[in-house]
């Protein structure tokens, strides 16, 4: 299955600029992949400001979020993959969500498949009609 965080930090980010506000992403500075300026990263995390004035050519997708940012005046291809996404939320009034983590499938089993150790429902699922 594809990710959900995408969809959730697409629709909370829309969410919160359709509102006026300032999007803001919290993430972890020590996920593979993750391609930020050094930053100072108290706890590993970092937050960025995702507004469109702050990030510009803004990318998110399954894969992370991807923008073209400013650091001390220099430009910066910024590439936060989605795994390092911790939570999006609004700066003036912290209105926002924590993603939670999302279970992955064992390597081999094709999405749909009930995970390793589950077994599958027994019997052929039926319907009835209720009155």
């Amino acid at each position: 299955m594809i990710p959900y965080r995408s969809y959730l930090l697409r629709a909370f980010h829309q969410w919160i600029v359709d509102n006026g506000l300032t999007p803001h992403l919290v993430l972890a500075v020590g996920v593979e992949g993750i391609r930020i300026p050094p930053l100072p990263a108290p706890e590993g995390r970092v937050i960025l400001n995702l507004s469109p004035a702050a990030a510009q050519a803004l990318l998110i997708d399954p894969d992370g979020v991807e923008a073209e940012m400013r650091f001390d005046g220099k430009p910066y291809s910024v590439r936060i993959p989605l795994a390092g996404c911790l939570g999006i939320f609004a700066a003036e009034n912290g209105v926002g969500m924590w993603f939670p983590d999302e279970p992955a499938l064992p390597a081999g089993e094709p999405p749909g498949s009930p995970p390793s150790g589950h077994p599958p429902a027994a019997g052929r699922p039926s319907l009835r009609i209720v009155k």
